[in-house]
């Protein structure tokens, strides 16, 4: 009897643990979408051409629409057009710009896009991709602070919750004489223009990206538990 009594709580215990893991796993695999300026650190000369992109990367949640805003310093850039990416439209999906203007007077640049069609059946973009790409004239030498406003929304148009929105700067030396247009070729576009210096955006560093691990752990820990149980009753 006694025996039985300690077996019992020996399993009530390992189940226990078991959950414990299982919400240790699921809390690994929480992620967090991000918005970023890439290149997010550049230098040009006076008079230079670049263009920069606004990077959105899910990190496994279905985006469905998308808003971005870019403040930059007028008195060191100057934004000359703006651009539409592929990241809503990948899978082939159909997308609407609900957004696109630069205002070059207080130094803005906004975009906005969303799929279209019925969202259960079109679902939301899940794949990193640039949402739009920006073209700017150096004008004057400085730092020009590039700080980013982003907004993302699922297919029932909620809000996206913990975005991370990583801002960039861009170093305008002074010219040389010489004006000149540096280009390099990014990853969903045939040909664009780009900065001398090039840094990846930053993402959640701490976060685990794989998406159903944590389902995965789920299951295995309810499984063991199970097993486990159901040997201790027979024996």
């Amino acid at each position: 009897m006694y025996v039985n009594q300690m077996m019992g709580k020996r399993t009530e215990l390992f189940a226990l643990a078991v959950l414990l893991l299982t919400c240790i796993c699921q809390t690994g695999v929480a992620t967090e979408s991000a918005v970023s300026i890439s290149p997010q650190t550049m230098t040009v000369s006076q008079g230079d051409t670049f263009t920069l992109d606004i990077v959105v990367d899910p990190a496994g949640n279905e985006v469905y629409r998308a808003e971005c805003t870019l403040h930059f310093d007028t008195a060191m850039l100057k934004a000359n057009d703006q651009s539409g990416g592929t990241f809503l439209s990948s899978g082939g999906a159909e997308t609407v710009e609900i957004l696109n203007g630069i205002n070059n007077a207080v130094g803005k640049s906004e975009y906005g896009e969303t799929r279209r069609g019925d969202p259960g059946v079109v679902g939301g973009a899940t794949e990193s991709g640039v949402l739009t790409s920006i073209n700017f004239e150096a004008l004057g030498p400085g730092t020009c602070d590039l700080t980013l406003e982003a907004s993302l929304y699922d297919s029932a148009t909620h809000p996206i919750g913990a975005v991370v929105v990583n801002s960039g700067t861009c170093i305008v030396e002074k010219s040389t004489g010489v004006t000149t247009t540096a280009t390099e070729k990014p990853a969903d576009s045939v040909s664009s223009t780009a900065p001398t210096t090039d840094t990846h955006p930053e993402r959640p560093s701490t976060k685990n990206t794989i998406p159903g691990f944590g389902v995965f752990c789920s299951i295995v820990g309810l499984v063991v538990a199970s097993l486990l149980a159901s040997k201790m009753k027979r024996d």
